[in-house]
């Protein structure tokens, strides 16, 4: 296991939101993948000074088991379009990924931390391999 510090991802944050910016200027859509891209998507939003944040309600882990169906339950309207940007922490397996590409074409999809090597989101800051799990700050464990 690794965890990923606040400063790592606050820094990787911030390169996201200079990729937007070098990429749009305006009517940009941020959507955050729940649950974690929510902390991101947030930080991202005060970078760039956008305020509104559209939610897509994904699941594909189980407790700490991976699932092989993605649940949707998203009710926002995202736009697919060039400058939607859907923001998730991690890329590991590639369900959620060949899901919102399908679902979502022309958007492009941040995350944090990448760890598949054969698919990749449009932009992510960190690399990490395959098989290693990636602990995040905001993942609190009060057992």
């Amino acid at each position: 296991m690794k965890k990923i510090s606040m400063d790592a991802v606050s820094n990787a944050c911030y390169q996201i939101a200079q990729k937007i910016k070098s990429e749009s200027v305006d009517d940009i859509t941020l959507a955050a993948v729940s649950r974690g891209g929510l902390i991101p998507c947030v930080m991202i939003a005060h970078l760039l000074g956008i305020k509104d944040i559209k939610f897509i309600r994904l699941s594909s882990y189980d407790d700490e088991h991976e699932q092989t169906q993605i649940t949707d339950t998203t009710t926002d309207r995202i736009p697919d379009k060039g400058k939607t940007y859907i923001i998730d922490d991690i890329c590991d397996s590639d369900n959620t990924l060949l899901y919102l590409r399908k679902k979502y074409p022309s958007a492009k999809i941040f995350t944090l931390v990448n760890k598949n090597p054969t698919i990749t989101p449009d932009y992510s800051p960190i690399t990490e391999p395959a098989g290693l799990w990636i602990a995040f700050p905001w993942e609190v464990d009060y057992n």
